[in-house]
């Protein structure tokens, strides 16, 4: 049910919308009931919940405007139900005067609504900047104003229909009309004075200004990312990475939801979601550009020689997204080890040796080697299993196929403490994800009640924290992995593909010092006994050598390791790509 509402609005916006529709349906029924005065006061408690819909219910509001019952159609059926209340008005004059004035307020209401969509589908594309000085800031929509829109309509319909005679009707109504244009006009005016400006240099005083700032910063890494807010983990993973080059960063997001979800950086970043707006901007000045993720968006900035392009990725894993064919466009592919590079090789694309970088792993720099086994009093188990998958062909996970089984079997050992962090995308193309989730969360719940263990269900923060408190993992095919073995700590892996165990770790590498565990959770035993030092940690000697074969030398683990890569491609560039300049 959270998810169906969450499909129109979360649970928290529903009184707004309820309030603001269900007293016009009120008002209406009491009308008809000979109840005029009870259906001015339903009436008026409408328009006063037009304040609270806008501020606490913008997903129901927004939703509303796109079905064309946005302010002026629910003001126009407060004016039918309000004319209908007639035993309400003082006379037929102030009637006539209440006809007037709500027909100026509607066509104010309609002008802004106008206004509105063109903000929507015009020329003014939205924009938004951090760390960038001036005004940089183009919104989706001009501001809704929710406070002024709700004084003018309760100006235009309380008087009348509590008995006002006709001349502070009209009065009132034709100030209500002039505060409501004078809202309204300066939005317009400064539309128009983009339009004006991008008509005649193609560039809004926004856009303008962020060309300024980059002509003065003259960045010389450009980091390029789409994609919605629950991939916000991917620029998130490398931000301290990218903070601590010796060159000048400026991050391109394409996405607003993305630019919203963010880390806090110090890092010039620009949300600019328009290609065309994009395309107007110079950035000669760039030396390299970084992709953390493959998507159609890239081609803005590849598309400019003067730049050359590595793909970084947002993490080493044994997924197909780890040889997608849309990286042979890339000058360099950053790999961590030797086993980035070897996906490439068995996948056929006869991708040039020299195109491969290896740059290791800089976000396990702070991935540490405790607590082992034995260490801890009750240990700890993090089970952070992968999403489904854009199709069923990149279907990794284990938390629709065994998750729940895997938790039940881990809290019924009673030696352990679980903690939970599902993947950000979970459930965003299957359903059942969502209902393994939520099966999981209330296990755990309960068993927190029960036990008195401090079992957890983690959506949010650091994977590393939690990394560093767990002696042991359990996940899928996926960066996790190899995140995880930097510590060199006991994992156990899903086989998903239901192969033989040799076949599996030949195809999934990153699964070859782990335990397997099977379409019904087998080997989850074997499991908590080494975690819980009542059996052997057989394979405890080949998780160093994999962690070298995934990650790189523990050298190359560090932040300075990849400054000195970034710097080595900045000089690259500037040998072959100055003629470019």
């Amino acid at each position: 049910m959270r998810s169906l509402v969450a499909r129109v609005g979360h649970s928290a916006e529903l009184p707004g919308l309820l309030l603001v529709n269900g007293t016009i349906l009120l008002a209406l029924l009491l009308v008809v009931l000979d109840l005029d005065l009870a259906a001015a006061i339903a009436l008026i408690v409408s328009v006063l919940s037009e304040w609270l819909l806008e501020r606490r219910s913008p997903l129901s509001s927004m939703l509303l405007r796109q079905a064309s019952a946005g302010p002026p159609l629910r003001f126009a059926l407060r004016v039918i139900v309000a004319a209908t209340a007639s035993s309400q008005f003082a006379d037929d004059t102030a009637l006539h005067a209440f006809l007037l004035v709500t027909l100026l307020i509607v066509t104010g209401l309609c002008a802004r609504a106008l206004h509105a969509e063109y903000r929507r589908i015009g020329p003014l594309k939205p924009m938004r900047t951090r760390h960038i000085p001036g005004d940089t800031y183009i919104a989706e929509e001009p501001r809704t104003r929710p406070v002024l829109v709700t004084v003018v309509q309760l100006a235009a319909l309380a008087p009348a229909i509590l008995g006002a005679p006709w001349w502070i009707v009209l009065s009132v109504g034709v100030a209500a009309f002039a505060v409501l244009a004078a809202g309204t006009v300066p939005d317009v005016l400064a539309s128009w004075r983009m339009r004006t400006a991008k008509r005649a240099t193609g560039f809004t005083p926004q856009l303008s200004a962020v060309q300024k700032f980059l002509d003065e910063y003259r960045p010389e890494v450009v980091v390029h990312l789409s994609g919605p807010d629950t991939a916000a983990y991917q620029i998130n993973t490398w931000i301290e990475a990218l903070e601590n080059l010796d060159q000048r960063v400026f991050v391109v997001l394409r996405d607003h939801p993305l630019f919203e979800r963010m880390a806090s950086s110090s890092l010039p970043t620009l949300s600019l979601p328009a290609p065309g707006e994009l395309l107007m901007l110079d950035f000669s000045m760039v030396k390299v550009a970084l992709y953390p993720s493959n998507t159609g968006n890239n081609i803005h900035l590849l598309r400019l020689p003067t730049m050359m392009s590595a793909f970084i990725g947002h993490g080493d894993s044994d997924k197909s997204a780890s040889n997608n064919p849309f990286s042979r466009v890339y000058d360099e592919l950053w790999v961590a080890g030797e086993a980035g590079a070897d996906r490439y090789r068995r996948s056929g694309m006869h991708i040039p040796e020299d195109q491969y970088r290896f740059v290791g792993r800089p976000q396990v720099h702070a991935v540490e080697r405790t607590p082992r086994v034995g260490e801890a009093e009750i240990p700890t188990v993090l089970y952070a299993p992968t999403w489904e998958g854009v199709n069923q062909h990149q279907e990794y996970s284990s938390l629709r196929a065994i998750g729940v089984k895997l938790i039940d079997a881990l809290l019924a050992d009673g030696s352990v403490r679980v903690v939970y962090k599902p993947h950000p995308f979970t459930g965003q193309r299957d359903a059942k994800y969502r209902i393994a989730h939520a099966v999981i969360a209330r296990r755990l719940d309960d068993a927190k009640a029960r036990t008195g263990i401090d079992h957890r269900v983690v959506t949010s923060g650091s994977l590393t924290g939690w990394m560093n408190q767990s002696t042991a993992l359990v996940s899928d095919i996926s960066s996790v992995l190899s995140d995880w073995l930097a510590g060199e700590k006991p994992y156990a892996v899903f086989n998903h593909a239901g192969i033989s165990t040799k076949e599996f770790r030949e195809d999934y590498p990153s699964s070859a010092a782990a335990t397997l565990l099977d379409g019904n959770a087998q080997g989850v035993d074997e499991f908590l006994d080494v975690i819980t030092g009542r059996g052997p940690d057989l394979l405890a000697e080949y998780r160093s050598k994999l962690a070298t074969y995934l990650l790189g030398a523990p050298e190359q683990r560090t932040l300075e390791a990849f400054r000195d890569a970034v710097t080595a491609f900045v000089q690259r560039s500037d040998a072959e790509r100055s003629i470019y300049r």
